[in-house]
């Protein structure tokens, strides 16, 4: 398991590449930013929210919302894998607590629960960045370990 110190590294790292390797995509548009972590192993990002992400009500898009909050765990997922390979999402699970609103940076905190030698158990909270005391949504999601093939 890597130490904090090398899960911040992993994750600036990471996101700066995305940029690289899928240029335009959602996850590249939102402009992840890693803002810090704890001595628990939680990692804090910022991402920006934008107008097209709305529904009809002008809230953003539930949808939407179960993406930033997938992007930022993979993330973590993928910097925390063992070696070489690949992370996708095997199941995500979002509760909805308050709408987030579109335009507004957005503040997620992702933490690694557990994880074994091909899963990785993770939990999120959502916030908006003007209410940072508000958790808008909760998310626990399992990623699946694929080694690279030699």
């Amino acid at each position: 398991m890597k130490t904090t110190e090398e899960m911040k590294i992993a994750l600036r790292n990471r996101i700066a590449e995305l940029h690289e390797i899928a240029p335009g995509s959602i996850g590249d548009q939102m402009c992840y930013e890693l803002l810090g972590a704890d001595k628990r192993g939680v990692y804090n990002m910022r991402c920006k929210t934008f107008d097209w992400m709305r529904n009809g009500p002008g809230t953003l898009h539930g949808g939407m919302c179960a993406t930033i909050v997938d992007q930022a765990m993979g993330f973590v997922a993928y910097c925390a894998k063992p070696g070489n390979g690949i992370a996708p999402t095997v199941q995500l699970q979002v509760e909805y607590h308050r709408a987030l609103i579109p335009g507004e940076n957005v503040l997620v905190d992702v933490q690694l629960v557990s994880a074994t030698r091909s899963l990785m158990h993770l939990s999120a909270n959502v916030y908006q960045e003007s209410a940072p005391d508000k958790l808008c949504l909760s998310a626990t999601s399992v990623f699946f370990y694929k080694p690279e093939e030699k």
